[in-house]
């Protein structure tokens, strides 16, 4: 069954290349992905494929040569949409980490 994922990456990705990583992996494991990079911090990237083949994505990027690089790694569920391909998208985000804004929050 094809599932989709949002996945939420945040770290020190500013010199990793995380886009080129991101995509041999969806190309491994027979995914098709929309990567949104915003900055040097954050990563966004909606993944849809079989249940096993998206699992194995997972892994490859939150535990692969790439995982010191990481600081915060949060997958969610989401609707189907029928993604073909790989896409590279560049968008604007909010300049906090969501840490920061944990501790903006709690410190008002």
């Amino acid at each position: 069954m094809k599932k989709h994922l949002n996945i939420y990456i945040e770290g020190k990705l500013d010199n990793a290349d995380f886009n080129f990583y991101s995509q041999s992996g969806a190309y491994k494991f027979d995914i098709h992905a929309v990567y949104k990079n915003g900055d040097s911090r954050h990563v966004d990237l909606e993944a849809e494929g079989n249940e096993e083949d998206l699992n194995g994505y997972v892994q490859y990027l939150k535990f692969g040569p790439l995982k010191r690089h990481i600081d915060l790694f949060r997958v969610e569920e989401a609707e189907f949409v029928g993604i073909d391909g790989f896409k590279s998208l560049k968008v604007h985000k909010d300049p906090l980490t969501f840490m920061q804004k944990i501790k903006k929050v709690f410190t008002k």
